[in-house]
C-alpha cells in the first residue's frame, strides 16, 4: 500500500514538473492558430470559397483597422511621466 502511494506521489510530481516547464505560446503561434481556425470556419460555411480567399478574408478580419493604428500616438499610450 505504501509503495503504491509513493508511486502515485512521484508520478504527480513528474507531471507537475512538466506542466511548470512548458513554455507559453508566442504571439506568432497564437496568430497562426487563430488564422487556421478562422479559415476552417470560413471554408466549411461556404464550400465554394477557395483556400486563398478564406485566407484573405481571415487576415482582414484578424488585423486591426489601419485607421485605429494611425490614431494611436505615444502620448495616448495611457502612461504619464511626471
Amino acid at each position: 500500500m505504501k509503495g503504491s502511494i509513493k508511486m502515485i506521489a512521484c508520478a504527480g510530481l513528474v507531471l507537475a514538473a512538466q506542466v511548470g516547464v512548458a513554455q507559453p505560446e508566442s504571439a506568432a503561434i497564437i496568430a497562426k492558430h487563430q488564422l487556421s481556425e478562422c479559415m476552417s470556419k470560413q471554408m466549411s460555411a461556404n464550400r465554394s470559397l477557395s483556400y486563398y480567399d478564406a485566407m484573405r478574408v481571415c487576415k482582414q478580419r484578424l488585423q486591426p483597422p489601419k485607421d485605429t493604428l494611425a490614431s494611436i500616438s505615444p502620448t495616448d499610450s495611457g502612461t504619464k511621466t511626471h
